[in-house]
């Protein structure tokens, strides 16, 4: 039994801590100021691969340059677009930019239109494969077992030990003052003298 609640509470703490984690990210997420991206395509492989996940800080606009990594949203289809820039001019109001993937052979179709004072996601870190993990335990097929099994493992961090608490391995022995008591009470023996 201790074998097993060693096991859960190790892994009470590991997703204690998973789950700080997350609470954080999505309480930054919220703020604006950290944007975390799944990747559906390979456009920018070898650097960043499908299913990988990307977390992108707010840049502004105007600090922009050439060959930065930044995440625009496409008006042909409404989807975020995490590609290079390979221009960037500016136009009425903003920006007009240029980008290309860095396994694409052509520049995207459309130039993005950037009004001037944006902020856009730019990457600051990339985690091979955490597109997968994200999209797979979000799956309710996958999602409810795992809250049965953390539910679980909280059970079984919770079971009583099987030990005695200090106090109640007290309760045979003698106190104190009934050991000082037998001890005068001890007959005395005492060593032959020359």
């Amino acid at each position: 039994m201790r074998v097993l609640r060693a096991i859960g509470s190790t892994m009470l703490w590991v997703l204690a801590g998973l789950g700080v984690l997350s609470g954080l990210m999505w309480g930054a997420s919220a703020l604006g100021l950290l944007h975390p991206l799944i990747v559906v395509s390979g456009s920018m492989q070898p650097g960043i691969r499908t299913g990988d996940l990307v977390v992108g800080v707010p840049r502004a606009i105007e600090e922009v340059t050439p060959g930065d990594v930044i995440t625009l949203t496409s008006t042909q289809t409404r989807k975020l677009v995490t590609h290079r820039v390979v221009a960037i001019e500016p136009s009425a109001g903003g920006f007009a930019v240029t980008m290309k993937g860095d396994a694409n052979d052509a520049a995207d179709a459309e130039a993005y239109a950037v009004p001037a004072g944006s902020r856009v996601p730019t990457p600051l870190f990339v985690v091979p494969g955490g597109g997968f993990v994200v999209e797979t335990i979000s799956r309710p097929p996958v999602a409810i077992p795992l809250l049965i099994a953390l539910a679980a493992l909280v059970g079984l961090a919770m079971l009583p030990s099987g030990r005695p608490r200090d106090d109640e391995a007290d309760d045979g022995a003698d106190s104190p003052t009934d050991a000082a008591a037998s001890v005068e009470h001890a007959p005395s023996v005492s060593g032959g003298g020359a």
